[in-house]
């Protein structure tokens, strides 16, 4: 009965579908979820898209999940030393969202992309491979989404390595030798902004994965996080249960969302078939996240 119980206060907040770089329907995605998994809530966060507009319920009392709608927001932070940095930040909305409030802070980035993925091109040329837009585009998802998990595939899929992580790694991730900041091709709305919309919609904002940005020091993470506590006040979360994240970086982040009064969420950032959904409970930081937004509610009233 315990084992069951454990089982049920599993969450993932931060799950990709094939709306973006993800490889699992939407449907394939609440399938494994509920029958395989035996989650309780999740989130579906598609990069810059929401795949679903409202929240709904699936399977029986005695195995049932909550499926969100949620979206992975790309930003733009700006450091004390004018230092730029593409962050990411969750938006989760357990009462729906129109995806069409957030429409003119996605669409100046179809533009940039296409100016990103032609840099990251040539600085592959210059190291002797070759790809063409093209084939590139050939690779885009049906809702337009295009990234670098696409032109990693493509690079496998041509033999340049064994797998996604590798070529990332590599060639065009945020730990490559060669890696291009996308804030200087594409115009992402300020973190500031887009944490302002976010709550403005009744969603609750979670700083994604503050140990994944490119060449952070340590002082850059805590201020990153000490200015998104700032901006969201008492609404907002941590990704501290990030499942790449090994026990002592968990730790750590847990110290810090304690610090800094940030409500902890639980993260897989699954994103191929192989991979796993979140391992950790976290439903008592749902119902924490509840409890937020609506004395937030209470307060803007």
């Amino acid at each position: 009965m315990r084992t069951k119980q454990l089982l049920n206060e599993r969450t993932d907040f931060h799950i990709h579908s094939c709306n973006s770089d993800g490889e699992n329907s939407v449907k394939e995605i609440v399938e494994l979820a509920l029958n395989r998994e035996h989650l309780r809530v999740i989130a579906l966060t598609d990069h810059n898209y929401f795949a679903i507009s409202s929240k709904y319920i699936v399977g029986t009392n005695g195995n049932f999940l909550e499926v969100l709608p949620g979206c992975e927001f790309s930003t733009t932070f700006t450091f004390p030393s004018g230092k730029k940095e593409e962050i990411h930040v969750i938006g989760i909305f357990p009462k729906g969202v129109a995806p069409e409030a957030f429409a003119d802070l996605f669409s100046s980035i179809d533009e940039g992309k296409q100016k990103y993925v032609k840099a990251i091109l040539e600085s592959l040329h210059n190291l002797g491979i070759d790809l063409s837009m093209e084939e590139v585009m050939a690779e885009k998802r049906s809702t337009g989404y295009i990234g670098r998990f696409h032109i990693a595939s493509l690079m496998v899929k041509l033999g340049y390595g064994k797998t996604v992580e590798e070529i990332m790694d590599r060639y065009i991730g945020n730990y490559s030798p060669y890696y291009i900041p996308a804030t200087n091709y594409i115009p992402y709305a300020s973190l500031e902004t887009v944490v302002e919309r976010i709550q403005s919609q009744s969603g609750f904002p979670i700083l994604a994965h503050p140990y994944s940005y490119h060449a952070l020091t340590e002082k850059e993470i805590i201020t990153l996080i000490s200015s998104f506590k700032e901006q969201t006040g008492d609404t907002g979360g941590l990704e501290v249960y990030y499942l790449e994240y090994t026990k002592e970086q968990q730790e750590s982040l847990r110290k810090l969302a304690k610090e800094y009064d940030l409500v902890p969420s639980v993260a897989s950032d699954r994103h191929r078939k192989e991979q796993p959904f979140s391992s950790y409970g976290g439903y008592s930081f749902y119902k924490e996240m509840l409890v937020r937004l609506g004395n937030r509610k209470q307060e803007v009233k």
